[in-house]
């Protein structure tokens, strides 16, 4: 370009910052502001704003710091995204007060929150286990007369379930169906999961019907989550069943489904069953990775089985997994 005399703008600049952000070379982004720094260009926020959410998304959240400081010393206010970003990145790197106090500085700084700054504490503070915080913020957040979305439902129920508090979802499933925002098959299956995590498989089974019917389709993680807690709950046959007719419908079993099914087998002794299993994956254009191998190798390792241990041991190093 320079060779033509066609010089760079602000935003074929922003682009190549967002392009060595999403490969990674950080480095080269840095570079590239500090070239534009050096140049005089005029830097708006979404430059600004490329960089510290690339630097978050990899947890470099000190040097998004840095970025931040820059930008406000070249005049330029952070927005909503900027403070996303930033609590994103602290989450991410386990410093929920950080996060909160990024949170809180969004008010101060005259920048209104948003539902998604919202979902995004809700959802930090749902995967740290601090749910009766997060449902203060759900609550705050309807008090101000913001509407939850779908994303924002779904990190609180998440947290719900992960807790045990399955009789608050289903409070929340009727809530988001009265105000016109139904539940979708991500709420459901942190629903699933829940029930199944509770021995309640039955009303797992239930719910995937009643979902059917609503004309929700389930995906391969619902199916495997069902096929988990029957495993985990005694009932491999059932499971067999879920997992055959899968088959039957054309259904492309992913490694996770496969993994469930070895460790239901192992776990009621059918080893030769489990095995049998791992060698017809590849037949399904499946590969066995890392948790299919020690779910195996651990069982058959618990119940004597050294010979055969050993040969899986021997096909992880020639695959390279191990």
């Amino acid at each position: 370009m320079i060779v033509k005399r066609i010089f760079p703008d602000v935003v074929t600049y922003t682009t190549l910052i967002h392009g060595f952000c999403i490969v990674g070379q950080f480095k080269e982004a840095v570079g590239l502001l500090n070239q534009m720094l050096l140049k005089n260009i005029s830097l708006d926020v979404q430059t600004f704003n490329t960089l510290v959410d690339g630097l978050c998304k990899e947890g470099e959240v000190k040097q998004a710091r840095n970025v931040l400081a820059v930008m406000i010393k070249q005049g330029v206010d952070p927005d909503i995204f900027t403070y996303i970003s930033l609590m994103d990145g602290y989450f991410l790197v386990k410093e929920v007060n950080k996060a909160t106090y990024v949170f809180n500085t969004i008010a101060r700084s005259g920048v209104i929150p948003s539902v998604q700054s919202y979902s995004v504490m809700i959802n930090g503070l749902c995967k740290k286990k601090m749910v009766d915080e997060a449902v203060n913020l759900f609550k705050e957040l309807q008090i101000k007369n913001m509407a939850p979305d779908t994303i924002t439902y779904n990190s609180l129920i998440d947290g719900l379930c992960k807790s045990g508090r399955i009789s608050d979802v289903w409070d929340l499933i009727d809530e988001m169906h009265n105000i016109g925002q139904p539940a979708d098959v991500i709420t459901y299956n942190s629903l699933l999961d829940a029930l199944c995590k509770n021995h309640q498989v039955d009303k797992a089974i239930t719910l995937l019907t009643k979902i059917k019917d609503q004309g929700i389709q389930p995906n391969m993680y619902t199916y495997t989550i069902l096929v988990d807690g029957l495993c985990k709950n005694g009932r491999l046959k059932d499971a067999q069943v879920v997992y055959q007719n899968l088959l039957i419908k054309g259904y492309h079993l992913d490694v996770k489904m496969y993994s469930v099914m070895v460790n239901g087998l192992c776990k009621e002794g059918l080893f030769d069953d489990a095995l049998s299993l791992v060698s017809k994956m590849e037949d399904n254009s499946c590969t066995p990775n890392a948790v299919t191998y020690e779910t195996l190798i651990r069982a058959l390792f618990e119940n004597g089985k050294n010979d055969k241990t050993v040969k899986l041991l021997r096909e992880m190093i020639v695959r390279g997994i191990l």
